[in-house]
């Protein structure tokens, strides 16, 4: 079985939630079967915090639920990195000649220590750290030896910092800012008749957003309608951890008029466009069993496991499960009752979901299960 992930924006909420999927299937020892990794915003920050744990390279299941989870614990009950953003916006101002997201990039290494390179993350699996340019309105990628999109053309071999493609990953407008990227510092290339052409550049600057604004299920560079899975997969998990969105509300800040208006249309739109790629995806699952599974943040398991009989493993409540999907989207620095709700969550929805819908498929590979309590 080859599986390809992909995670989500959501800020923290997302980060921490994809960590408990992971936990779900290392414990089946499921992890050495990842073979590629795509993700947005807060599914960024969750990749950059595994391999950062891990002298960036992929860990095996074991060392995932034994040693990394507990570092990644620590590090986002301890840490604020909202709050070293907005400080670091105010002490140092010139940094921003490079965009809000730079600094929260700088943020990113001091606080999270997430000091490599894209050179440095592993060739297995393959990485794809995803955001939105701005000039071209497509989805720009990050990769271990590319980065760029079909319009602005790539730069191969990039060095460049990955603190600062996890921080445009997760430029969220309104809350962070644009990372801005000096096409002059980087030789830009094309692919023509078999080998990479240098061509200049077709813009000065380059503002990457937030890969949720393009795509916030990060799912685009994995499954094409109409073709399916990409070669590098046979099974599909898209991990959506974005909020459910709020309905109608008597606060001002959601009347016309207001500034945080125009963010609640940009809401609205990034809502439906998840809806669509979510429900297309669902119907590939079903017309293809054992091809993937959706996993959705705020989804009730507490009859699953009511229904389940052996381990008697207990389950979130569904007041808890509520707790933890509404979480706002934010860097702070989470409580230990909020993460382990939210990796608690993470970790049930994809049991019950994958056991449910996929069970079959996982029981015909040859593995060993890993002892671990979901935190």
């Amino acid at each position: 079985m080859k599986i390809a992930l992909a995670f989500s924006g959501g800020g923290v909420r997302a980060t921490v939630f994809h960590l408990g999927v992971l936990a779900r299937l290392a414990r089946e020892d499921l992890l050495d079967r990842v073979k590629i990794v795509s993700s947005v915003s807060g599914g960024s920050l969750a990749t950059g915090l595994v391999l950062a744990s891990t002298g960036y390279r992929w860990p095996s299941s074991a060392e995932y639920l034994h040693d990394v989870v507990p570092q990644i614990h620590d590090l986002l009950t301890s840490k604020n990195l909202q709050w070293s953003y907005a400080l670091k916006s105010l002490i140092f101002p010139w940094r921003l000649m490079s965009g809000r997201a730079a600094v929260l990039g700088d943020a990113i290494e001091q606080q999270w220590k997430i000091r490599g390179r894209l050179a440095d993350m592993p060739i297995s699996p393959r990485f794809i750290i995803n955001a939105t340019c701005y000039q071209t309105g497509k989805n720009w990628r990050f990769q271990r030896d590319l980065m760029g999109d079909y319009q602005t053309k790539y730069v191969t071999d990039p060095d460049f910092p990955l603190s600062r493609a996890l921080a445009a990953s997760a430029a969220v407008p309104g809350l962070i800012g644009p990372l801005i990227v000096k096409s002059r510092r980087y030789q830009w290339s094309e692919y023509q008749d078999g080998d990479w052409q240098s061509i200049m550049p077709k813009y000065k600057r380059l503002h990457l957003w937030d890969g949720g604004v393009y795509d916030n299920l990060g799912v685009e560079s994995l499954f094409k309608p109409g073709e399916g899975l990409c070669d590098d997969s046979d099974f599909l998990i898209v991990c959506d951890a974005s909020r459910p969105l709020a309905g109608d509300s008597k606060d001002k800040r959601w009347r016309p008029g207001y500034v945080d208006a125009s963010m609640r249309l940009v809401d609205v739109a990034t809502d439906q466009v998840r809806s669509l790629r979510a429900r297309m995806l669902i119907d590939y699952f079903k017309k293809n069993p054992g091809s993937g599974a959706y996993l959705r943040l705020g989804r009730q398991t507490r009859y699953y496991y009511e229904r389940r009989r052996g381990d008697g493993q207990p389950s979130l409540t569904d007041d808890e499960v509520r707790e933890a999907a509404g979480l706002e989207t934010t860097l702070r620095r989470l409580t230990h009752l909020e993460f382990s709700r939210l990796f608690r969550h993470g970790y049930e929805v994809a049991d019950a979901t994958i056991s449910t819908h996929c069970g079959e498929v996982l029981d015909r590979e040859p593995r060993n299960r890993v002892l671990f309590k979901a935190a």
